[in-house]
């Protein structure tokens, strides 16, 4: 099994392992800032996004609020278990889940009008490739939001205290965040790196 592989069937079970649990830390304040992600993404009535790295789903009852019973939420996450809490909410008929690594998720192109990539940015191992393939699902004129809730020195040493498969994943500071975001093909580009948020965004040409 070659490193990448390896690294990513270690993050798997990591996620596996912390699942049930994830949950646990939740609170208004953590609401308020997921809200804001979603209000920031654009998101409107009827609007189809894609929730990367959904984990167990906290993200999709703000989006749901967004684009409504006409929209549409696609959930992808590369660990079953985080999939398995997230699906066990009971989210209506227009969420769907996928399990796949972003890298490879088979969905076509400009499938989405928004993609949001909450609290999973930093796990994968090829940030660029992880991008560009965002950016290809996204309709032109489109927005890609990267963000998490948390900020990205605090959750940089939460990782880094955690150890195990994420002990190395990082949130990029803004100047290599803005960098990454304009090599895939973006405008608008902007970062707020706020000690409780960090929110990339991106609009794809149209």
């Amino acid at each position: 099994m070659d490193t990448s592989r390896r690294r990513l069937v270690d993050k798997v079970g990591f996620f596996n392992k912390h699942a049930h649990t994830w949950d646990g830390e939740r609170n208004d304040a953590m609401a308020s800032r997921l809200e804001r992600v979603v209000h920031t993404s654009g998101a409107r009535q009827g609007e189809r996004v894609l929730d990367v790295g959904t984990g167990t789903g906290v993200l999709i009852p703000h989006i749901l609020h967004a684009v409504g019973s006409e929209g549409a939420v696609v959930a992808v996450d590369v660990s079953p278990e985080m999939l398995a809490q997230a699906r066990a909410k009971g989210f209506p008929e227009n969420v769907s889940f996928l399990q796949a690594d972003i890298e490879h998720t088979g969905l076509p192109d400009a499938s989405f009008h928004r993609v949001i990539c909450n609290a999973a940015f930093p796990h994968f191992s090829d940030k660029r490739h992880a991008l560009n393939e965002m950016v290809r699902l996204l309709l032109p004129g489109g927005t890609l939001i990267v963000s998490h809730p948390i900020g990205r020195e605090a959750v940089n040493k939460v990782h880094m205290d955690a150890g195990d498969a994420v002990a190395e994943d990082r949130v990029p500071p803004p100047e290599a965040m803005r960098e990454l975001l304009g090599q895939a093909g973006l405008v608008d580009v902007y970062v707020i790196d706020e000690p409780s948020f960090y929110l990339a965004h991106g609009r794809k040409p149209a």
